[in-house]
């Protein structure tokens, strides 16, 4: 569980100095509006692809540790996170259970999970928030709308524990709400975890194996299906 992605999207300084020229965002009043025209964009989404890199920036450290990966998304209710370096790991997920792959000697490994409930909740709720189902989160959470430069949909856990955890979610989307570029989910101590996403595919057909847990394809077969020879 200690590579859990998430649990356990890279910034350049030109965007870092631009951002702090940029005037601050603006809280908007009434959020529903906004989330459901969004919800209403990302409902007819089939799939969703997403290459991404993945910050942890922790207070011992005076650099970020960075991981590379992917995010598949497909409907109903199927999800595979997998990093690809510095290190390998698949986790995968669905409604009813979730399991988790390391490499090890050139081999995949399925781990056994100490907390699958909890893990199965969390992949559910990516879920819901990258089809734009947010409507579905504010039993959980509750969400907030900013805008400027960029758009940002907030969601403060509701649960005293989970706060404990999380105390916030911070989904950062372009001004139009048209695309995703980086999820932070800020801890109660100040650390933090960025996820940017480099790029983002729709509408693909994952080929058969994809979310298979329990011997699922290789990313590289997944990428030549989907027409992605990088």
């Amino acid at each position: 569980m200690n590579r859990l992605p998430g649990i356990a999207p890279l910034m350049i300084a030109l965007a870092a100095l631009a951002a702090v020229a940029d005037p601050p965002l603006q809280p908007v009043a009434d959020p529903r509006p906004i989330l459901q025209d969004l919800q209403s964009k990302m409902s007819s989404l089939s799939s969703v692809y997403l290459e991404l890199t993945q910050e942890r920036h922790l207070k011992l450290f005076a650099e970020p540790l960075r991981s590379d990966g992917f995010i598949l998304i497909e409907r109903p209710d199927q999800i595979r996170w997998e990093t690809t370096a510095p290190y390998e790991s698949i986790l995968l997920g669905n409604h009813k259970s979730v399991a988790q792959f390391d490499r090890t000697g050139g081999d995949w490994k399925k781990l056994r999970l100490a907390f699958p409930q909890l893990l199965r909740r969390v992949m559910e709720q990516m879920v819901r928030m990258h089809q734009g189902k947010l409507d579905a989160l504010t039993g959980d959470y509750t969400i907030s709308v900013a805008t400027g430069s960029v758009a940002v949909v907030t969601l403060v856990p509701k649960d005293e524990t989970v706060r404990s955890m999380l105390s916030s979610l911070e989904v950062r989307m372009a001004p139009d709400f048209s695309a995703t570029r980086e999820v932070v989910l800020n801890e109660p101590g100040g650390e933090r975890t960025q996820i940017i996403f480099r790029r983002e595919r729709r509408d693909l057909k994952f080929p058969p194996g994809t979310f298979d847990q329990n011997k699922p394809l290789d990313i590289a077969a997944i990428k030549a299906a989907v027409g992605d020879g990088r």
